[in-house]
């Protein structure tokens, strides 16, 4: 009896091990989902640069592409002493 609940547990906690994915998987599957696709982007880095610049009259430090629901543009500029951070639509070239 005892070696019969030992070989079912042994058994039931394997099962458990191989029905979970391993956690890079699920990461890997989410990261392919927000992944911006070329077609998701009609605003190039420099035209994202132009209108952060034109729109605070700074100095661009960096553009950096953020993936989500909806693609943008993060943009450091540099106003009068302090960094401040743009955010300019990848879709659109709105300021949001």
């Amino acid at each position: 009896m005892r070696m019969t609940s030992r070989l079912l547990s042994v058994l039931l906690l394997a099962a458990c091990v191989l029905a979970v994915p391993p956690a890079d998987a699920a990461r890997g599957d989410r990261a392919r989902a927000w992944r911006v696709q070329a077609s998701d982007v009609a605003v190039s880095r420099d035209r994202a640069a132009a209108v952060a610049r034109s729109a605070t009259g700074g100095r661009v430090l960096s553009v950096s592409l953020r993936n989500g629901k909806r693609p943008s543009y993060r943009v450091k500029v540099l106003v009068n002493g302090r960094v401040r951070s743009v955010i300019v639509d990848a879709r659109t070239g709105a300021i949001r």
